[in-house]
């Protein structure tokens, strides 16, 4: 095998649009493409620098069934921070929570998708 990372995540959102301006603006993903393509519109954001990008599609395309809500998992350097950004933003943001891989919050995006942040102890930071 010659796989080296994972290249795209799809979640499902209900407007494009809105889903786009959450992970773009609250989260500071970088919109990477927004495009119509021939199974409806395309949106892949990604946090800036990342290889995996999250792929914002319509609750049904090309005859998949994906009706979520889904669990995002995303590593952050001051989960402290960001929650007092989200909730700056107007996002209820769970208070972290210190666990054996680190400390962690909770969210939802728009479309009821769970988002939790990680800032990862030593048995929760895996090289890359």
């Amino acid at each position: 095998m010659n796989i080296s990372h994972v290249q795209f995540l799809t979640v499902p959102v209900a407007d494009h649009a809105k889903a786009r301006d959450f992970y773009v603006d609250t989260l500071g993903f970088e919109l990477l493409l927004d495009h119509r393509g021939p199974h409806g519109q395309f949106v892949m954001v990604a946090p800036k620098g990342a290889q995996t990008g999250l792929v914002l599609v319509d609750y049904q395309v090309a005859g998949l069934d994906l009706t979520g809500p889904l669990h995002i998992q995303l590593h952050t350097g001051d989960v402290d921070a960001d929650v007092a950004e989200l909730r700056e933003a107007g996002i209820e943001a769970e208070d972290p929570q210190k666990m054996p891989w680190g400390r962690a919050t909770s969210f939802k995006d728009l479309d009821g998708n769970a988002i939790s942040l990680l800032e990862p102890s030593e048995y929760g930071n895996r090289p890359r």
